[in-house]
């Protein structure tokens, strides 16, 4: 599909490549609002062609014949600006008839995986960043045209697992602490935190590597109780994320690659390699100053031998593998990089490493029992969003602020999340997540509504706005509206490892379509008013696409 903003830049490329050679790379850079759409510096061509860069911009500007825009010098700087007719033609046309946004379908696959949470407690508010930006991600890639896959890596025969199994099997309900939640990984996880105070003891840490042992062996009923303990908190974190609107394509078990053999051929294979050595039975792979054990001496495999075998499995259904990682893993993640390369095994595997999250100034912990669950998060986000709407609307019947209620409070925790950097670290404040005015889910979604607003009192067929002419659409305010519609495309271009671009975008969006409604009539419009509705339903339905993409209801009305 052709985007104008996409095809003018590509255009931009291509003649300056044709006067400069084929060869040349071409610095496209987005300048200030009023120097143009796309800008092309001229320092990197000066040692080249040995010329002054304002010299060689000055020959250049005169060769370069566009189809799609004009150019103008800036000193060493070429700036571009778009044909405003083809812009408008182009980008209402295609908002109005198609899905704006969406490229071709790609013959390539990519497998994304994240959450992969330990199913040993419920998802926290410090992990809960994972799935979000993992589904963000997908669903960007899946715009993009690729043939998506989300995967669940479930850690159904960890150490977290057999610590779990041993206080399932040990303890009373008298031992552990109530839990105020009647859930299954609530009611589980208190085992697993017990049973991990009581490590310290000989006895319960030597039952534990017991389980292990036989587990390894192949016992069949220790493998069975494993999954049956790890399937049930697992069905907990499944919940959760439904309320967040995640879901998985796919659950990969680590049983399944330990019982398959694939873990024992991953270690062999590494027993062969050059980073690979012996410290009296436990192998490990080493490189620099890193050494990360893939076996104890005994022979039984800890997780980085299981994940590489994960990994290595990976490469036989997919084209790219992305994994979403906190930023703790990156040494894991380097001994993945590491061995698959000493596998000589491709493709290699790509990581989105992301930063921690506190809530109000308070930091996350599974194992003391201190921390904010993401069940609890989301309720919180409900109560908070229920309240806001009954401030605002006191016409809305009961059920309708119940649900308008969750699809705002849980789109403000996945937009908050998700608007900042993943290598940035995030401190969750409920006056930015559920602010209507802000940088938040609730202002994007309630732009949504106000386009559908207007679309509704006036009533027409929409089918007619896509006849019209937008080439009146001449103001400024409506085409700085129409460029960023346009931009849609090249953001989700930019956003594939940048989810955060995405998130600003949608606000930057709804910002620019209130300002347009702020002054500019469009019911009252006598010559302008079908040209206005068609940009009115152009914006909605980008609005519609970047909440859908962030993984957010778009509401009708607020």
């Amino acid at each position: 599909m052709n985007y104008a903003l996409i095809d003018f830049k590509e255009e931009i490329k291509r003649e300056i490549k044709s006067i400069l050679g084929e060869d040349t790379e071409i610095p496209v850079e987005i300048p200030s609002e009023e120097r143009g759409d796309y800008a092309v510096p001229c320092f990197s061509f000066a040692p080249i062609f040995k010329k002054n860069p304002n010299e060689i911009a000055s020959e250049l500007v005169d060769e370069i014949e566009l189809t799609m825009g004009n150019v103008a010098q800036a000193g060493s700087y070429l700036n571009f600006r778009i044909d405003e007719s083809y812009l408008l033609k182009n980008t209402i046309k295609k908002c109005l008839e198609v899905d704006f946004g969406w490229f071709e379908q790609k013959d390539e696959k990519v497998l994304i995986e994240h959450t992969s949470a330990n199913p040993n407690a419920p998802l926290h508010v410090g992990n809960a960043r994972n799935p979000i930006i993992g589904d963000t991600v997908a669903r960007i890639f899946k715009r993009l045209g690729y043939d998506v896959t989300t995967e669940y890596y479930v850690d159904d025969m960890g150490r977290q697992v057999a610590i779990l199994t041993w206080g399932l099997e040990n303890l009373s309900e008298t031992d552990v602490e109530k839990v105020e939640r009647d859930k299954p990984d609530h009611r589980l996880m208190v085992y697993y935190q017990k049973a991990s105070k009581l490590m310290g003891d000989d006895y319960v840490k030597e039952g534990i590597h017991d389980i292990i042992r036989l587990m390894e062996s192949g016992d069949a009923d220790t493998i069975e109780t494993f999954k049956a303990n790890s399937k049930q908190v697992l069905s907990g974190h499944k919940a959760s994320l439904k309320r967040l609107n995640i879901t998985h394509d796919s659950f990969k078990t680590e049983s399944s690659l330990i019982l398959g053999g694939k873990v024992r051929g991953a270690v062999d294979a590494l027993r062969e390699a050059p980073i690979c050595g012996d410290d009296e039975g436990a192998l490990y792979i080493e490189w620099g100053d890193n050494r990360v054990y893939l076996t104890r001496s005994d022979g039984t495999s800890l997780y980085p031998a299981r994940d590489i075998a994960y990994h290595v499995e990976k490469t036989e259904r997919t084209d790219r593998m992305i994994d979403i990682l906190g930023e703790d893993h990156k040494m894991h993640a380097l001994s993945i990089f590491k061995a698959l390369e000493a596998l000589e095994i491709h493709p290699p595997p790509e990581f989105i490493f992301y930063s921690f999250v506190s809530l109000e100034g308070e930091k996350m912990s599974t194992r003391s029992g201190r921390s904010v669950w993401l069940d609890g998060l989301m309720d919180t986000a409900h109560e908070r969003a229920e309240d806001e709407l009954l401030a605002r609307r006191d016409d809305l019947k009961h059920e309708d602020v119940q649900d308008i209620a969750e699809i705002v409070g849980t789109g403000a925790v996945r937009f908050n999340m998700i608007k900042v950097q993943p290598e940035k670290p995030i401190d969750f404040r409920w006056e930015e997540a559920l602010n209507f005015q802000g940088s938040s889910a609730p202002f994007v979604q309630y732009s949504h509504a106000r386009a559908a607003s207007i679309l509704r009192k006036w009533g027409g067929d929409k089918d007619e706005l896509a006849l019209v002419d937008p080439t009146s659409l001449d103001s400024e305010g409506e085409i700085k509206l129409v460029k960023k519609i346009a931009q849609y495309p090249c953001v989700l271009l930019d956003s594939t490892t940048s989810p955060h671009l995405l998130a600003n975008y949608g606000v930057q969006l709804a910002a620019e379509f209130n300002q347009f409604y702020r002054d500019y009539p469009v019911l009252q419009s006598e010559d302008n008013e079908l040209p206005r509705l068609a940009l009115v339903l152009s914006s909605k339905n980008v609005l519609k696409d970047v909440l859908d993409a962030l993984g957010i209801i778009a509401l009708e009305y607020m």
